[in-house]
């Protein structure tokens, strides 16, 4: 057992489903899906023309930003924890920002946009474009440091750059750093900010969205993953005050296997839950809040690396993903999935799956599908399994 205990005092969060994590919740709980056809760019012609955009989000600047923003707050004013400047952290699961598409094409026909590349017309008409590339817009770590400026954290200051592992990953270290004394308190989480031009057609390449536009995790119609977007914030703190959940272990591994596939046999998936588990000091839980992104490969290579964790036990453990209704986060998946562990734990409301509709028989799981199961859930296990083979399982339980 792990002899610092860490205490998860608020949680915050902004989705395509609500502007905070109750009105999200609220929906989430009731089955409903905000998949939709992209609004805001012609998406015609993409390997995918659906998301989960948050609609009518009016910002200005780094959209990872202004999210990021709305979650910290009310995780912030949820938990009231009362911590030296020096003695708080921030830990954050971000990828790189991107500037307007439109600057990128503009800088594409800035060249001449023929097959030479024109230097002196590109100096003349791109000059003006290039400045909107400064490190506050294009940087992983430039969320971290705002967000730490706002709260006036002097304590350290982490990004987590692991693709779809990053918001998990933020989580477990924002936990290590509380265990090791290194601050009293954390604002940790993810955010990602990716429904634009430029990540559908990449992940279109690679083969990894939906053709059908429809994100429906272990189901035998999952055809790949649909982008989402959105931030979920959690204050941790060695302080109890009036905390009903903590963090109770973490585990963190490397499959070193392949950029986009994960293990086969799911070895450092099962790498990561085993370590989890054991930090905690369990070897079953009552809820898992599944990676499950809706693709072939990934989901049948969860199931398989949960039974090979849990063994029998895992025939009683709830099982649910939020990307059926929310999408992929990509960087913020794992800090919103650990809020989905936190509403079964605290208020015992165990999501469904969203478009989970025929269960695939290579993912035999204890589903929970159409709305939510009202449980009482001591213990609950959260995966995140990224491209290039980071994976970060986290395991949460109601405090004794």
């Amino acid at each position: 057992m792990t002899a610092t205990r860490v205490f998860v005092r608020g949680v915050g969060a902004i989705t395509a489903l609500g502007a905070n994590w109750p009105a999200s919740l609220q929906a989430l709980a009731a089955g409903r899906s905000a998949i939709g056809q992209v609004a805001g760019f012609d998406a015609a012609g993409f390997p995918s023309t659906a998301a989960a955009q948050i609609a009518g989000f009016a910002h200005s600047g780094d959209r990872r930003l202004a999210l990021a923003r709305v979650a910290a707050r009310e995780a912030w004013q949820a938990a009231g924890v009362d911590v030296a400047p020096k003695r708080l952290g921030i830990f954050l699961g971000a990828e790189s920002g991107r500037a307007p598409f439109a600057t990128l094409h503009g800088l594409t026909r800035g060249a001449g946009g023929g097959a030479r590349f024109d230097h002196a017309q590109f100096g003349v008409k791109a000059a003006a474009l290039v400045a909107e590339f400064d490190a506050s817009i294009i940087s992983p770590a430039a969320v971290t440091s705002a967000l730490a400026l706002e709260y006036g954290a002097h304590g350290p200051a982490v990004t987590m750059s692991l693709a779809c592992a990053s918001g998990a990953s933020a989580i477990a270290e924002a936990a290590r750093a509380i265990r090791l004394g290194l601050c009293e308190a954390a604002l940790c989480g993810g955010v990602g900010a990716d429904v634009d031009p430029m990540m559908l057609a990449g992940f279109g390449r690679v083969g990894a969205l939906s053709a059908r536009g429809v994100s429906c995790p272990f189901d035998l119609r999952r055809d790949g993953f649909v982008v989402g977007e959105g931030a979920a914030m959690v204050v941790l703190s060695r302080e109890r005050g009036n905390a009903t959940v903590e963090l109770a272990g973490e585990g963190r591994s490397l499959d070193a296997h392949h950029l986009t596939a994960p293990d086969p046999q799911g070895d450092g998936a099962a790498r990561a839950m085993r370590i989890a588990l054991a930090a905690a000091g369990l070897d079953a839980v009552g809820y898992i809040q599944a990676h499950g992104t809706s693709t072939p490969l990934n989901d049948a290579v969860e199931a398989l690396a949960l039974r090979r964790v849990l063994g029998a036990s895992l025939d009683a453990a709830h099982v649910s993903s939020v990307k059926g209704a929310l999408g992929h986060w990509i960087a913020g998946a794992g800090a919103l999935g650990f809020l989905c562990a936190h509403a079964a734990l605290e208020r015992g409301i165990v999501l469904p799956t969203a478009n989970l509709t025929q269960p695939d028989p290579a993912c035999a799981l204890a589903h929970v599908s159409g709305g939510a199961l009202r449980a009482s859930v001591d213990a609950a296990l959260v995966n995140a399994f990224a491209f290039g083979g980071a994976n970060c399982s986290l395991v949460a339980r109601r405090c004794a």
